[in-house]
């Protein structure tokens, strides 16, 4: 309709209106252009603030991760101490042999737990999020959990050495009344409700075995040292994740 007019009032050598109507398009092209970019921006805005709440989730997540690590090891490593005190005594065990078995099989437990860093990877391919501080503050603490996630992923040589001496009887009951598992939450217990019914089996004949194996004191302390680093790094690596769980909500406040 407009280039219609202006072909008329070229026609009819109307110069003012050409004006006019050149202005009309070069502003509604403008306008439009501006609409365009303004609706582009609010998408991306509306995109980074989904990754942030995303992430906010995650971190939480990972921080809550390192809180049950830190837990599960404390009794790993409980255990661990009390059974190589064991080892490096003279004497058999003659009481509390059930009590001294489960030390043995907790100290030998590896949860090989990750931490998540789907949302996070996502993000940072689509740029998100776009404060550079933000940004840098994620990496810093993405890596620190993942280097530290490394630390107990594998299976320790006292794991499968010490597992050789309990007897099948002996690992249902304990697997059964002495470790608990939550798909759900994807977390472990360990847990000593299964003394009473080791009972049944021959708890001192396998402790009495368990320690002629003179290997055994040396692998067990190499666990112990794995754990105790986990230990003091537990702490670290929840505290920092919570507090950029903190920096990521204010972002997400602040991006509307």
């Amino acid at each position: 309709m407009i280039l219609r007019r202006m072909i008329e009032h070229v026609r009819t050598q109307n110069w003012t209106a050409i004006g006019i109507d050149f202005v009309i398009v070069v502003v509604g092209v403008f306008m439009g252009i501006q609409l365009g970019n303004w609706n582009e921006a609010r998408a991306v805005k509306a995109q980074e603030r989904s990754y942030l709440v995303l992430l906010h989730e995650e971190l939480i997540q990972n921080a809550e991760r390192s809180a049950l690590l830190l837990d599960y090891y404390t009794i790993v490593t409980e255990a661990g101490n009390r059974a190589l005190v064991f080892l490096k005594e003279s004497k058999d065990c003659e009481v509390a042999c059930e009590e001294l078995l489960i030390d043995f099989f907790h100290a030998s437990q590896v949860w090989a737990i990750t931490f998540e860093q789907t949302a996070f990877l996502e993000a940072i391919e689509l740029g998100f999020p776009s404060d550079n501080v933000l940004r840098e503050e994620l990496l810093t603490t993405y890596n620190l959990t993942d280097s530290f996630g490394l630390i107990n992923q594998t299976s320790p040589p006292f794991r499968e050495t010490v597992r050789e001496y309990i007897e099948p009887d002996a690992a249902r009951i304990l697997w059964s009344g002495c470790w608990e598992v939550d798909v759900a939450a994807v977390s472990e217990r360990l847990t000593r409700g299964c003394a009473e019914q080791l009972k049944a089996v021959d708890s001192a004949g396998m402790l009495q075995e368990i320690k002629s194996d003179l290997r055994l004191k040396g692998m067990l302390r190499y666990s112990l040292s794995q754990n105790i680093v986990a230990m003091l790094n537990y702490p670290t690596t929840r505290d920092r994740t919570m507090a950029t769980a903190n920096l990521v909500a204010a972002e997400i406040e602040a991006v509307r």
